[in-house]
């Protein structure tokens, strides 16, 4: 099971790495434009893969602007991504990061919890333009959280599936025993509502006896 720890500030990769992170998510939308130098700066030489994600306003996060202005804030960044974060509203730019030779994590999130057919349907949709699904929902009782779990369970690999908000912040936990490729985790500074800390990520793992 792998952990990816967002950062919404560059000066936290450094305690995301040495927290034990897999994985470092750049949160783009809150750390801004990344100029070139600064990127090399920082970026360069880092001892784990990185994934770039610019979440809309419209699925939660804090970026604003249309496809170019989407574009223009990733460009810097690219050379030192291993994976790249495209949303279903940006699928139209999937193509261009694909001849870059990323691995794209085509994602939605939705503050609904969509039946069985909708779900499997949103994964083949993602999967269109997409090497890793990611569905993120809002789950309204614990049933839902089982549907999900049960979804993830049987949905092609690899998949992300995570929550959205507070309300059942445990199923982020669940979801990489059931098969989700990814728990998105924080090193002191949560880029989203309800993450867990890395530190207590790994608690939970050794309680379980998993890793």
């Amino acid at each position: 099971m792998r952990c990816a720890v967002s950062v919404p500030d560059l000066d936290l990769i450094p305690g995301a790495i040495s927290g034990g992170a897999d994985m470092v998510e750049v949160r783009l939308d809150l750390t801004g434009y990344i100029p070139d130098h600064t990127a090399r700066e920082t970026f360069s030489g880092l001892t784990v893969p990185l994934i770039f994600t610019i979440r809309s306003t419209a699925e939660g996060g804090s970026f604003a602007g249309g496809p170019e202005a989407w574009w223009e804030t990733l460009l810097p960044c690219i050379p030192y991504a291993s994976y790249i974060d495209v949303e279903q509203g940006f699928a139209p730019l999937a193509p261009r990061v694909r001849e870059m030779g990323k691995i794209l994590i085509s994602s939605l999130h939705t503050p609904a919890m969509p039946a069985h057919d909708a779900l499997v349907a949103l994964e083949a949709q993602l999967r269109s333009f997409g090497d890793i699904p990611k569905i993120v929902v809002g789950p309204g009782s614990e049933d839902d959280i089982l549907a999900l779990l049960s979804f993830t369970r049987n949905a092609q690999k690899p998949i992300i599936t995570s929550i959205m908000g507070t309300g059942f912040r445990y199923a982020r936990l669940l979801l990489p025993l059931f098969g989700s490729f990814l728990i998105y985790c924080h090193c002191g500074t949560a880029a989203s509502p309800g993450q867990y800390h890395i530190r207590e990520w790994k608690e939970f793992c050794s309680l379980v006896r998993a890793r």
